[in-house]
Order: C-alpha cells, then sequence, then structure tokens
C-alpha cells in the first residue's frame, strides 16, 4: 500500500508541474490539477489491485474494514471512469463522423438531448401504457378481496363486548392490541412486540366477528383480506399479492403509528408445503397459482418487515461510496475526539404492524408460518359451554323482539341447555330465524314455538310436508318413544332436548323419519363406565321397543345399532372398561342377543376401505365376545323396561303423534303422567333370539383322541 501512495505523490508533483509550467496555469489550479491526477491515479491502482485480488493474483487484506474500504474505492473509480467515458466518446463520435470540433459539439448537444428526451419520454409512454394493458388487470385482481380501513371508518355494528362466549380469548386479545396501541415502554423495557396471532377454532364461534370488533375500536389502521384472495390462475399472482398488502401496511404503520393486517381463512394461503409439490402446480403457464409463492412471500416478509427503506439503504451507500472513492478517512480524532466522516448503519425501523390469522384447520398450517415470530401465539376459540351460551342469548334476544315470557330464568335456562353444542353463530341463526317465522305468520315479535321450529330446522334439517301412512306413524312414534324411555330411565343425568317424528331432510345424513335428542344436565368432561353403558342402552331402546311391539324390527334401527356398537368397542378395545358384572348363564344369554346386534358399518372407513379401531376389536375373537356380551345386556334390560311399560308407551305414543315434536321439559312431562316405572324381578325377560345351529364337527381333545 506505501508505494501506492508513493506512485500517487509522484503523479501529483508531475501535474503540478505541468499544469504550473508548461499550462503556465495559477498555483490554485495547478493544486486543482494535482490533486485531481492524484485521485485518479490511486483509483486507478485500487482497480487493478481489486482485479487481481478477485483473480487470486495476490493475497487480499486481513482487516475487514480496509478490504471494504478498497472494494468501494474500486467501485467507485470504476463507475467514475464510466461516467467520463460518455463525454469522451460523445467528443469522439461527434469529431470523427461529422467533423465536429468540441466547441461544435457542445453547441448542438442541447438540440440532440431535446430530440433524445423527446423520443425517451414518447418510448416510456407507450411503454407504460403496454404494462397498464397488460398486468393492470392482474393488479386489480389482487385488489379483490382485500380492504384497507382506516380508523373510525369502520362501521361493522360490532364491539369487543359483542363477542360472547370466549371470554378468556378476547381478553388475551385486548391484552395483545394495547401493545400495539400503547407498547413502547414495553419495547424500551426489553420486551418484543407479538409479530402474529392465530385465532384457532371451529366455525362459528366468534374469530371474524372479533376480527370485525377490532377493526370497529382500534386507534390503527386495520388490512382485512380473506386467505382464498390470494390464488390467482397465473404463476406469482399470490407473491404479489401478498407483497402489496405488506407494503400498504408499511404505509399505514408510517402514518399512523401501527396497522393490523388480518387474514381470514389462512389455511388457504399458508397450507404445509410437502416436499415437491409445493411448486407442481406452477406447469401449464403457471396455472392455479403456482404452488407456494404467496406463502413463500408472506414468511419472508414477516422476517423482513423491519428492515430500513429502500431509498435510505441506497443514499448511505451512495454517500460512503464516494466518500471512501475520494480517499477521506472514515474516522477522523483530535485531542481525544474521534468524529466519524461517514454515515452509520441505518436503524431498522419498528413497523408496529400485526399479522392476525384465524383459521378452523390449524393442522394444515405449513410448520414455518406456525413458530414463535411469526403465528406462534395462538388464541383458541371454544364452543360455549352453558353459562356462555346464556350470555350469547342475551345478547342476541336484546337485538331482536319477541315474547317477554322469555326473559324469564327458567326460559333462558331451558334455553341455554337445550342449545348443547351450538355456536354463537348458531344461536343467532336460531333467533332469527325463529323471527322470520314470526314475521311469515304475521307478528313483529317471536316465541317460544317459533324458536322450536327454527332449532328443528337448524339441528335436523327442514321439515317435509309428508304425510304418514297410519302404520308408519306408530311405528315410528314407538321407535323413537323407544329412545325417549330408555334415557329416560338409564340415562339419570341426562335431560331431554326433542323428541320429534316430523320427517326432516338432514344436509348430512339425507331424510330421517324423527329423531330423540337428550344432554347432559351439567357439563363434563369425564364419562364413567354406567354413563358409556347407558349410552348403549339408550341407543337399543329403540329396537327393544319394536321387537316388543311387532316381535321384530324395522330399518330404522341402522344408526342405533352403529352408535351401540361404536360405543361398545370404544369400552373394549379403548378405554378398558371390559364386560357387565352378570352370572355366567345371563352373561352366556346376552352374549347370544349381542353378537346378532354387532354392527360392522364401521369395521372400514374411506374410499381405500381403511382399517378402523372399531374394526380391530371386532376381529379378535375375545374382545367381539365381550363386545357381544355388552350389547346383549342392555339389550336385555331395555327389553324388559318396554315390556313392562307397553301401555303407557302406546300413551305416549298418543301425545307425540298429536303434537308431531316436544320439546325440553314437554318430553319428561308426558312420560311421567302416563306412569311409566322400571322392571322388577318378577317380570319377565326376553326369550332368545332366532340363531341358526352350529353344524361344524365337533373337535375332539387331546385326551379323548388318545
Amino acid at each position: 500500500m506505501i508505494i501506492f501512495w508513493i506512485f500517487t505523490l509522484f503523479v501529483g508533483s508531475s501535474a503540478f508541474a505541468f499544469a504550473y509550467i508548461y499550462m503556465q496555469l495559477g498555483i490554485g489550479w495547478s493544486i486543482a490539477d494535482a490533486i485531481f491526477a492524484m485521485l485518479l491515479a490511486r483509483g486507478i491502482l485500487s482497480i487493478a489491485r481489486r482485479a487481481l485480488i478477485v483473480r487470486e493474483r495476490i493475497t487480499p487484506e486481513t482487516d475487514v474494514l480496509q478490504r471494504t474500504v478498497e472494494t468501494n474505492r474500486a467501485v467507485f473509480w470504476k463507475r467514475a471512469l464510466f461516467i467520463c467515458a460518455v463525454p469522451a466518446i460523445y467528443f469522439g463520435v461527434m469529431y470523427w463522423l461529422f467533423n465536429l470540433v468540441p466547441e461544435e459539439a457542445l453547441a448542438v448537444l442541447p438540440q440532440l438531448l431535446q430530440a433524445l428526451f423527446t423520443n425517451l419520454i414518447y418510448l416510456l409512454f407507450l411503454l407504460g401504457a403496454n404494462f397498464m394493458l397488460f398486468f393492470g388487470p392482474f393488479y386489480l385482481y389482487t385488489r379483490i378481496g382485500k380492504t384497507m380501513i382506516n380508523p373510525d371508518d369502520a362501521n361493522f355494528g360490532v364491539s369487543m363486548d359483542d363477542v360472547r362466549g370466549q371470554k378468556p380469548a378476547v381478553n388475551e386479545m385486548k391484552r395483545i392490541l394495547r401493545l400495539i396501541e400503547h407498547g413502547r415502554l414495553f419495547t424500551k423495557a426489553g420486551g418484543k412486540r407479538e409479530r402474529g396471532v392465530l385465532m384457532v377454532g371451529p366455525p362459528g364461534t366468534g374469530k371474524t366477528m372479533l376480527a370485525k370488533a377490532i377493526a370497529s375500536s382500534m386507534h390503527v389502521p386495520i388490512y382485512i383480506a380473506n386467505g382464498g384472495s390470494f390464488a390467482g390462475m397465473f404463476l406469482g399472482i399470490d407473491a404479489l399479492s401478498v407483497y402489496l398488502m405488506v407494503r400498504a401496511a408499511r404505509k399505514r404503520a408510517k402514518v399512523w403509528g401501527g396497522c393490523i393486517v388480518f387474514i381470514d381463512e389462512i389455511d388457504a394461503l399458508a397450507q404445509r408445503r410437502g416436499g415437491m409439490g409445493g411448486g407442481m402446480m406452477g406447469g401449464l403457464g403457471g396455472m392455479m397459482g403456482g404452488g407456494q409463492l404467496g406463502l413463500n412471500m408472506l414468511l419472508v416478509l414477516m422476517d423482513g418487515i423491519d428492515n430500513p427503506g429502500f431509498v435510505l439503504r441506497q443514499l448511505r451507500a451512495l454517500v460512503n461510496l464516494t466518500l471512501d472513492g475520494v480517499f477521506l478517512p472514515r474516522v477522523i480524532g483530535f485531542n481525544g475526539t474521534r468524529v466519524p466522516l461517514r454515515i452509520p448503519a441505518l436503524k431498522a425501523p419498528a413497523w408496529n404492524i400485526m399479522f392476525i390469522g384465524a383459521t378452523n384447520r390449524p393442522s394444515v398450517l405449513d410448520e414455518a408460518v406456525t413458530r414463535p415470530g411469526r403465528f406462534g401465539r395462538q388464541i383458541v376459540f371454544l364452543m360455549p359451554n352453558r353459562e356462555s351460551r346464556k350470555d350469547i342469548a342475551a345478547l342476541y334476544f336484546d337485538k331482536k323482539q319477541h315474547d317477554p315470557e322469555l326473559d324469564t330464568p327458567s326460559r333462558r335456562e331451558e334455553f341455554a341447555r337445550i342449545t348443547e353444542e351450538y355456536s354463537p353463530a348458531d344461536i343467532e341463526q336460531v333467533l332469527s330465524l325463529a323471527l322470520l317465522y314470526a314475521f311469515e305468520d304475521g307478528r313483529d315479535s317471536f316465541t317460544w314455538k317459533d324458536i322450536r321450529e327454527s332449532m328443528g330446522n337448524v339441528e335436523a334439517g327442514l321439515a317435509i310436508p309428508v304425510e304418514y301412512t297410519e302404520r308408519d306413524k306408530i311405528a315410528v312414534a314407538r321407535h323413537e318413544l323407544g329412545h325417549a324411555v330408555a334415557s329416560h330411565f338409564f340415562q339419570k343425568d341426562h335431560s331431554h332436548v326433542r323428541l320429534s317424528i316430523r320427517r326432516r331432510a338432514n344436509p348430512h345424513i339425507g331424510e330421517i323419519g324423527g329423531y330423540h335428542k337428550s344432554l347432559p344436565q351439567e357439563e363434563e368432561w369425564l364419562e364413567f363406565r354406567s354413563q358409556l353403558a347407558a349410552d348403549i342402552r339408550a341407543s337399543l331402546g329403540s329396537l327393544a321397543c319394536e321387537h316388543v311391539f311387532y316381535g321384530e324390527n324395522t330399518t330404522g334401527v341402522t344408526m342405533d345399532l352403529i352408535q351401540a356398537t361404536n360405543t361398545a368397542t370404544k369400552m373394549v378395545g379403548i378405554v378398558g372398561m371390559g364386560a357387565d358384572r352378570l352370572d355366567p348363564e345371563m352373561s352366556r344369554r346376552a352374549v347370544n342377543f349381542g353378537e346378532q346386534l354387532i354392527s360392522v358399518v364401521q369395521v372400514t372407513q374411506g374410499s381405500h376401505e381403511q382399517g378402523t379401531s372399531a374394526g380391530a376389536v371386532l376381529n379378535n375373537p375375545r374382545a367381539r365376545r365381550t363386545v357381544a356380551q355388552l350389547l346383549g345386556a342392555a339389550y336385555i334390560d331395555d327389553w324388559r323396561l318396554m315390556y313392562v311399560n307397553k301401555e303407557a308407551i302406546d300413551l305416549a305414543a298418543e301425545a307425540l303423534i298429536a303434537q308431531g315434536e316436544l320439546v325440553g321439559d314437554e318430553i319428561a312431562g308426558v312420560l311421567d303422567s302416563v306412569g311409566m316405572r322400571e322392571p322388577t324381578a318378577s317380570d319377565p325377560y326376553p326369550e332368545d333370539l332366532p340363531s341358526v345351529p352350529d353344524e361344524r364337527p365337533q373337535i375332539k381333545t387331546v385326551s379323548e383322541s388318545a
């Protein structure tokens, strides 16, 4: 490096002497000429040295800072020489082609520049017009399904207090959002704001409603997008959509101090990538969106969202490169004070942007999405419990005109009990449908009868105006009462919800002739063996009732046998509850009954007939006999109960046929009013079911053969 500076000083002194002595320039211009010559010579030496280092002819600098400085000098002087070559080429071309001396070439330069810029502007206009014609529709396509809402612009009519039944989730979200608005002290103390939050839960539990409440109440903009809106027909549309979304969020965060990006149904955008499958959809011109480019773009932007802006980074690089190129020192010191002469590394802007995703399929999300730092914070939305359903019902009852009788504590308690497994969206739908029925009937408020009708449609499907024959009407009533009576006596911890013989079109299983539904009186998280045994008896009550009245059963018991078999195989093969405690003779009879009641529908499932846990249990001879004993014992108990209450069941059937449908306490009232009782030890037992005799040859034991 010393020889470089010696050579540079030699060039500078020569240039000074040439300018001062030969060209008769003043002392000032001669010094300027010498400085320029020294910089040019030193720059050319830096270019040569960098070229030799790149070609591995000489060893690079060991000091990283010095290596950076030398590289910057080489880059600067390459660019400077290129810029200087442009006028030289211009003057050379004008002289050799048009015989114009430099003074004449300078005179015509404005006219040439004017013509050049005119044609350039025209060309850029044509390029821009063609670009907009081709890519404009794609840009508009990326805006579909996405909305940016500024504070106080949202008018969804929803507040945070309207998100009922999810108190833990709402409180946790409020805590996170407070950090978005007032979290600077938290970050100064060393805390890290959440980058992404994932709301997980079944459909209708309030995830999207909470997002609307956030948009209505927050003091920062919110960008709302649907996961399906990122998909496109051509390769790269999904990535472009994600980029534009984050770019818009950055702009709003810069103005408002923060921004929230809500992606509903995020599983449509962030599905798990599987090996080579992630890019195989990019063929045929990029049809079907080209795979997972949108997901990849989202992951990259979430990690690099705090990088400094492009313009600032380029401006800093240009200033530091120029200062290195003119050989100014990076730091000057005087009397113990050090003054830097370069722009320091840019501080990453703390973009206050939070991503919120919502999905009911968290299992399909890519692992890179749910890791900490992205959507690592997950808030789970659960189906509401009874107290939560009362709170949800209070919200929607207050918003709809209804009979004042529905405001009594007993009615609200009854409504919360019979809406077990209802989501908030289901409850709102039931009440809206009840109000619709009231308006169709010429009333401006709904009653309990309207709620009963709307719940039946939501639970089991639309009622079909079909007239049963007298035989079918009585058979369906006895069938459903078999379930109700068995539940009434064996499921002591249950309460009746609905008993119906109205034919309905169910969207999941097709047409159903009637149904009975009961639910636990209290919400429990564990089931004892006695409760599962009672469930089997409630399922087989219809079969036993048909046998008592007709001596045979109908095809309506198909699902009942499937449910009973599933429960019994679960007791035997999964939770290890074993057989009922019966004496040997009764156990043998129970096995004989149960063998004919086992349903094999669930042995295999799926298009490829995969084996199931029920199939594994039933294929084990010992476990199968235990399942048969459980089913047979339940059938015997059901048969005896139906037999001793045969007349009472017919009385209840008359009431059910007259009403068509009973709800809640009405069911228990009818069953109690007809005088039902439990069987006693003196009451008869069922006769054995018909069976095919076993004509296989008897296998002799070893002692007999000897």
